[in-house]
């Protein structure tokens, strides 16, 4: 495994909820609170604290909105605020490793802080990572793209898979089984494989040319 890809990784910050099982009394929400959908957000804190025990990343940057299941406590409960601390408390994560920044409360708000602070830290965005859910990826890195950031996006899955004792066949139940559970799967499990430097193309077939009319060998 290379000892370093990325000088930070940029995780996008999802919905949590108060418990009183963990050291830092949060735990990630299991659904969406705007529209109600499975958020497998567990998934991404957990990979978020992997890619800190890979050594992969110098730094972790999250961005997020306030919580809105408890609007108008006081204090009020910042998502990416409360993620940090959920990192330091409750995976034994660095503090310094860690930053958290208040954002607006969508995929597009987290962004805009992303590109605000890989400027003011002289990086670009091709050497630095986006990190979130394998499903959240093409939509977040087509608004990074809207926004010239140009960083590589990585699902947090694929840094559980890298460490371990997590599996593939983990992941597939996690997603709920059946044939798309088991391709996304098997993608995470190509990333995981990149990142550690062991990927291997299993599909590759050299085509043979006739005339103007390509065709593969198999």
């Amino acid at each position: 495994m290379p000892k370093s890809l990325f000088p930070a990784l940029f995780g996008l910050a999802f919905d949590v909820e108060k418990t009183t099982v963990t050291k830092s009394g949060f735990k990630s929400a299991p659904f969406d609170y705007g529209s109600s959908k499975e958020l497998f957000g567990a998934l991404r804190l957990a990979g978020f604290a992997a890619a800190y025990r890979t050594g992969l990343a110098g730094h972790l940057v999250i961005a997020g909105g306030d919580e809105r299941r408890y609007a108008g406590e006081t204090p009020v409960i910042n998502r990416a605020e409360t993620i940090r601390h959920m990192l330091i408390e409750d995976f034994g994560v660095d503090p310094a490793w860690v930053t958290a920044y208040p954002s607006r409360s969508n995929t597009g708000g987290n962004i805009t802080i992303f590109k605000r602070v890989i400027e003011e830290r002289g990086w670009t965005s091709a050497e630095c990572g986006l990190i979130t859910n394998h499903y959240h990826i093409p939509r977040a890195s087509l608004m990074a793209f809207n926004q010239k950031l140009f960083m590589p996006a990585y699902a947090a899955e694929a840094f559980l898979l890298l460490l371990g004792p997590t599996t593939k066949n983990d992941l597939i139940r996690e997603f709920g089984e059946g044939i798309l559970a088991e391709r996304a799967a098997e993608e995470i499990q190509g990333v995981a494989d990149m990142i550690n430097g062991s990927y291997v193309a299993r599909t590759d077939v050299a085509p043979v040319n006739i005339g103007k009319v390509t065709r593969s060998l198999a």
